[in-house]
């Protein structure tokens, strides 16, 4: 298969591979997506799987140098660079002209598609192994369906202007401070690619989006960590991008039990609500919105029951049972079982298959994202797109852990699920949230309070330990903090714990753990049992630096010293 060739208007955007526009880099999710072309050209024939077709969804990219020549011809440095809120930086860019030599292609190539789009960043630092930039820039989907091509093109070339713009938003701008890079060395290409998906009457998304990831960081009893880890979640991947309930579990194990105390701890703790592009008339458009075109809904409001087949088992109240496969009057459960247990798809052998051949290219352990459909169009043909390649760092130093029984008042805390691996003595401070103050009605403001000191903490060089309630991370903020990367970009040791009003499944989503693991931050959650092992008093006790409403920032005399044992996840930190 053939990628990277020049965009013409006579091939269009239905090109064999994928093609270009303007001149520069294609940046490095790009690069990756034309890894993965050249990787299932190479090891699956014909692009199928045991029925399945394997490719990487059609898309054009803009080059960097459409970007350059846009901030330029526009003189939008000064205001991308200035102290703006991210809104009016994102309005200046909206309200700019794009350049005529460029647009004839976009508006030749938008005449001839009414799918959904999705416009995606692809700066020349992104998805590298050391600094990732995952999640920092954004994506926006459009519908890309409306009668006059004029305001496809419109809605276009507006997306692509906010992922130009969110270069410099502020988490943006954070994330390059706390490596020590200049944001004017950064370079943004962009990809317009097809949304793989099926219409719902009038929704838009696939049966399923996933992230795959061959090394996992936290498994379970009986599970190494080289047999990997897939999270799933019905509707667009913004669900588990998020760190919304979604359905994790280990490819090499697909019928395995999950860890859920009954089945009503299941119903609770499982996939709820999804997100799907809406192929309604807008009446009130907001370019600068992220989900101008995304709905946020209940699987409960699901009329075609035939999209729930190959997804859900059915919990029977009358009967207090849960069974395989989706049935009328009772409540589904998003557990994949027809896929994992009955293989009425061999979309896990897929998987299997996708991972080992990704990790033996690239020779190294890697994170995977894709979309799974049925093809309305081809029944027969399932439809598996690929959406992205990053390599995962892994750490192969051999860590001991002490018997905590041992340790007696040395002991900060422990850890059964420790992500990372390695030692670290050099850390004095610690950001933590404070236990008797803390609701989850007031997460947001927790976020933004650790922003702040965040902040302090990259101007004076300092890095720190991290200890907060739930879900860091979550999009959800009744379950844990929502915080961004760059809020918390120069924590070095983060933990997670749960009070009794708080129990939050822990999680490995996308974004987030890509960068905590590129970047060599220690993740430890604490659960109940080892929560009883957290030295709150010995933390209240020490030189108070910092304390806000719901915060404190405290330094130690000593360097703390922790203990991360990835192979077998385990940790400790002692004091």
């Amino acid at each position: 298969m053939k990628s990277g060739e020049r965009f013409n208007r006579k091939d269009g955007f239905f090109h064999e591979g994928f093609t270009y526009i303007g001149t520069g880099q294609p940046g490095g999710k790009a690069s990756g997506l034309a890894l993965l072309q050249d990787i299932v050209s190479k090891h699956l024939p014909e692009n199928k799987f045991e029925g399945i077709e394997v490719s990487i969804p059609n898309m054009t990219v803009l080059l960097s140098g459409v970007f350059d020549q846009f901030m330029q011809e526009n003189s939008l440095y000064e205001i991308a660079l200035s102290d703006a809120s991210d809104s009016d930086i994102a309005i200046s860019f909206i309200k700019s002209t794009f350049g005529g030599l460029y647009s004839g292609d976009l508006y030749y190539l938008i005449e001839n598609i009414d799918i959904p789009l999705a416009i995606r960043s692809s700066s020349i630092c992104e998805d590298s192994l050391n600094e990732p930039f995952a999640g920092v820039y954004e994506t926006k989907m459009i519908a890309n369906n409306q009668p006059d091509k004029t305001q496809r093109f419109t809605a276009l070339v507006n997306a692509i202007k906010f992922v130009y713009a969110s270069l410099f938003f502020k988490q943006s701008k954070k994330y390059f401070e706390s490596i020590n890079r200049d944001i004017r060395e950064e370079k943004m290409a962009v990809i317009i690619q097809e949304v793989v998906g099926e219409s719902y009457n009038s929704n838009y998304h696939p049966l399923i989006s996933g992230v795959l990831k061959s090394y996992n960081f936290y498994p379970s009893e009986n599970i190494k960590p080289e047999d990997g880890f897939a999270a799933l979640a019905f509707g667009l991947g913004k669900t588990i991008v998020n760190g919304e309930n979604c359905w994790s579990y280990c490819p090499k194990y697909p019928r395995s039990p999950q860890p859920f105390n009954n089945i009503r701890d299941m119903l609770e703790n499982t996939q709820r609500e999804y997100w799907t592009i809406n192929l309604d008339r807008i009446l009130s458009h907001n370019p600068i919105a992220e989900t101008e075109y995304l709905k946020h809904k209940s699987i409960f409001d699901l009329k075609d029951n035939k999209t729930l087949f190959h997804l859900c088992s059915t919990y029977d109240h009358s009967s207090d049972t849960l069974r395989t496969g989706y049935r009328a009057g009772g409540t589904p459960v998003l557990d994949f079982s027809p896929l994992l247990k009955a293989e009425t798809l061999p979309l896990n052998r897929l998987i299997s298959k996708i991972m080992e051949i990704c990790e033996k290219e690239t020779d190294s352990k890697v994170e995977i994202e894709f979309a799974f459909t049925l093809n309305d169009h081809n029944p027969d043909l399932p439809r598996f797109g690929l959406l992205q390649l990053r390599p995962i760092s892994v750490s192969s130093e051999l860590v001991e852990i002490p018997d905590i029984n041992t340790l007696g008042d040395n002991l900060l805390l422990a850890s059964k699920n420790v992500m990372g691996n390695g030692k670290s003595i050099d850390i004095n401070d610690i950001v933590f949230v404070r236990p008797d103050s803390f609701e989850l009605e007031n997460t947001a403001k927790i976020a933004a309070e650790i922003s702040e000191l965040n902040d302090i903490m990259i101007r004076n060089n300092r890095k720190y330990l991290l200890i907060g309630f739930g879900r860091w991370g979550t999009s959800d903020p009744w379950c844990g903090i929502p915080v961004k990367w760059p809020q918390i970009s120069n924590a070095k040791i983060i933990v997670e714990t749960i009070l009794p009003s708080l129990v939050a499944d822990f999680s490995q989503g996308a974004h987030f753990f890509h960068n905590m693991t590129s970047h060599n931050v220690f993740y430890f959650s604490v659960d109940n049992e080892s929560a009883k092992n957290l030295d709150w008093k010995w933390l209240q006790d020490q030189k108070i630096i910092n304390e806000t409403r719901f915060v404190k920032h405290v330094r130690l005399k000593e360097n703390l010293k922790v203990l991360a044992d990835g192979r077998n996840s385990r940790g400790v930190i002692l004091k």
